[in-house]
Protein backbone atom coordinates (compact mmCIF):
# COMPACT_ATOMS: atom_id res chain seq x y z
CA UNK A 1 0.00 0.00 0.00
CA UNK A 2 1.12 3.28 -0.34
CA UNK A 3 1.01 6.45 1.67
CA UNK A 4 -2.95 7.52 -0.40
CA UNK A 5 -4.10 4.50 0.23
CA UNK A 6 -2.95 4.49 3.72
CA UNK A 7 -4.48 7.85 4.49
CA UNK A 8 -7.74 6.80 2.92
CA UNK A 9 -8.51 4.53 4.88
CA UNK A 10 -6.97 6.02 7.76
CA UNK A 11 -10.19 8.77 7.33
CA UNK A 12 -13.13 6.61 6.28
CA UNK A 13 -15.18 6.00 8.76
CA UNK A 14 -15.18 2.97 11.36
CA UNK A 15 -18.77 1.44 10.36
CA UNK A 16 -17.32 1.53 6.85
CA UNK A 17 -14.44 -0.24 7.88
CA UNK A 18 -16.44 -2.85 9.78
CA UNK A 19 -18.73 -3.43 6.79
CA UNK A 20 -15.21 -3.78 4.66
CA UNK A 21 -13.61 -6.13 7.40
CA UNK A 22 -16.82 -8.34 7.25
CA UNK A 23 -16.91 -8.64 3.54
CA UNK A 24 -12.93 -9.75 3.08
CA UNK A 25 -13.68 -12.21 6.45
CA UNK A 26 -16.35 -13.65 4.01
CA UNK A 27 -14.64 -13.84 1.02
CA UNK A 28 -12.24 -16.25 3.17
CA UNK A 29 -14.17 -17.51 5.80
CA UNK A 30 -17.88 -18.59 5.71
CA UNK A 31 -19.78 -17.84 8.49
CA UNK A 32 -20.97 -21.62 8.78
CA UNK A 33 -18.34 -22.86 10.42
CA UNK A 34 -17.31 -22.04 14.19
CA UNK A 35 -14.12 -24.01 15.82
CA UNK A 36 -14.98 -25.26 19.36
CA UNK A 37 -11.88 -24.41 22.36
CA UNK A 38 -11.47 -25.07 25.53
CA UNK A 39 -9.33 -23.20 27.99
CA UNK A 40 -8.45 -24.76 31.15
CA UNK A 41 -5.68 -23.04 33.63
CA UNK A 42 -3.72 -25.80 34.93
CA UNK A 43 -1.98 -23.38 37.45
CA UNK A 44 -3.51 -20.26 38.76
CA UNK A 45 -1.51 -17.34 40.93
CA UNK A 46 2.12 -16.87 41.84
CA UNK A 47 3.22 -16.40 38.11
CA UNK A 48 7.62 -14.87 39.17
CA UNK A 49 6.61 -11.67 36.69
CA UNK A 50 6.36 -8.19 38.45
CA UNK A 51 3.33 -6.97 35.81
CA UNK A 52 1.45 -5.05 38.06
CA UNK A 53 -2.18 -5.12 36.34
CA UNK A 54 -1.51 -9.06 36.13
CA UNK A 55 -3.64 -11.05 38.75
CA UNK A 56 -1.41 -13.94 38.38
CA UNK A 57 1.59 -12.38 39.96
CA UNK A 58 2.94 -13.38 42.61
CA UNK A 59 4.15 -9.82 44.17
CA UNK A 60 0.74 -8.24 44.53
CA UNK A 61 -2.51 -8.44 46.35
CA UNK A 62 -4.49 -9.24 44.11
CA UNK A 63 -7.33 -11.54 46.06
CA UNK A 64 -7.25 -14.69 43.59
CA UNK A 65 -6.52 -18.34 45.65
CA UNK A 66 -3.07 -19.66 44.29
CA UNK A 67 -3.45 -23.29 42.95
CA UNK A 68 -0.09 -25.28 41.93
CA UNK A 69 0.37 -26.96 39.06
CA UNK A 70 -2.85 -29.27 38.11
CA UNK A 71 -1.72 -33.30 38.23
CA UNK A 72 -1.00 -35.20 34.00
CA UNK A 73 -4.33 -37.71 35.12
CA UNK A 74 -6.49 -34.31 35.59
CA UNK A 75 -5.55 -32.20 32.64
CA UNK A 76 -5.94 -35.20 30.35
CA UNK A 77 -9.65 -35.90 31.90
CA UNK A 78 -10.73 -32.38 31.22
CA UNK A 79 -8.70 -32.80 27.39
CA UNK A 80 -10.74 -35.73 26.99
CA UNK A 81 -13.74 -34.04 28.38
CA UNK A 82 -13.66 -31.13 26.25
CA UNK A 83 -13.32 -33.62 22.84
CA UNK A 84 -16.84 -35.29 24.01
CA UNK A 85 -18.32 -31.94 24.66
CA UNK A 86 -17.42 -31.39 20.75
CA UNK A 87 -13.76 -29.23 21.15
CA UNK A 88 -11.16 -29.39 18.69
CA UNK A 89 -8.47 -27.50 20.39
CA UNK A 90 -7.90 -27.54 23.78
CA UNK A 91 -5.64 -24.57 25.39
CA UNK A 92 -3.79 -24.81 28.60
CA UNK A 93 -2.84 -21.54 30.68
CA UNK A 94 -0.35 -21.58 33.30
CA UNK A 95 0.58 -18.48 35.46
Amino acid sequence: MNFEEISALYHQSFFDLIGQSRAIHLEHWRGEHVQRCSLLSIKTGGCSEDCSYCAQSAHYSTGIDREDLMPLDQVLSAAKHARAQGATRFCMGAA
